[in-house]
């Protein structure tokens, strides 16, 4: 359900709010388009680059495999960090679209700590520094809001963020938790429950964008 909901942010709310932006700033919709295909091969290349999924297949060796699992982590902390950074740049739009961005990321983030722990121990005992990548996981998300509010004031650079963050959960969706979730169970239950995702999405984002004025008004004549 998680790729669901991402797919629901992504096409529902942060590229609609990106092109949003961008026509503010005089700018057409193909170089929105190009900036997301830019964000998808990005993470695509860092993840190949960076190795960020385990070592498929279990076929390295102990220590190596475990070297391995530190380079997926500083991958999954680099993700967390993006993503805090999207709900950043989200609040900079309005609250109503860092709500549901926010919502997205914790629905398929919300095993990230266990998954860095799993990465850099291997299964085995964990060391004193390999509680590190745990702490600098759990701060992540909010180190990337930070640097997102701080460097993202302008209307333009929003815009092309919001497209970059975008590709991210575009790529996320389709090349990591489809997969693994068909990977895991592949069953029709896995499609169901990517669609209900979407559907939550679209009514999320749907009803922050209702006026809620005129209920306001009528509960007040009410009383």
């Amino acid at each position: 359900m998680g790729a669901g909901m991402l797919l629901g942010a992504t096409f529902f709310d942060l590229l609609p709010e990106s092109l949003q932006a961008a026509e503010s700033q005089g700018w057409g919709i193909r170089p929105m388009f190009l900036v997301l295909v830019i964000g998808f091969l990005g993470f695509y290349v860092a993840e190949r680059v960076l190795i960020l999924h385990a070592c498929p297949e279990g076929d390295c060796a102990n220590e190596a495999h475990r070297h391995l699992g530190r380079m997926s982590a500083v991958g999954l902390i680099a993700h967390s960090t993006l993503d805090g950074a999207a709900i950043g740049a989200a609040s900079l739009v309005s609250l109503r679209v860092a709500v549901v961005v926010a919502l997205a990321i914790v629905a398929h983030d919300s095993s990230d700590g266990l998954n860095t722990m799993m990465l850099v121990t291997r299964g085995e005992k964990a060391r004193r520094t390999d509680f590190l990548f745990l702490g600098m996981d759990a701060i992540a998300p909010v180190v990337g809001a930070i640097l997102a509010l701080r460097f993202l004031p302008s209307p333009k650079w929003l815009a092309v963020f919001l497209a970059l963050a975008s590709g991210f959960f575009l790529y996320t969706a389709t090349s990591d938790l489809l997969p693994e979730a068909h990977r895991r169970s592949p069953s029709l239950s896995v499609t169901l429950l990517t669609i209900f995702g979407v559907l939550i999405m679209a009514v999320a984002v749907g009803m922050t964008r209702l006026d809620y004025s005129y209920l306001q008004r009528l509960m007040w004549s009410m009383f």
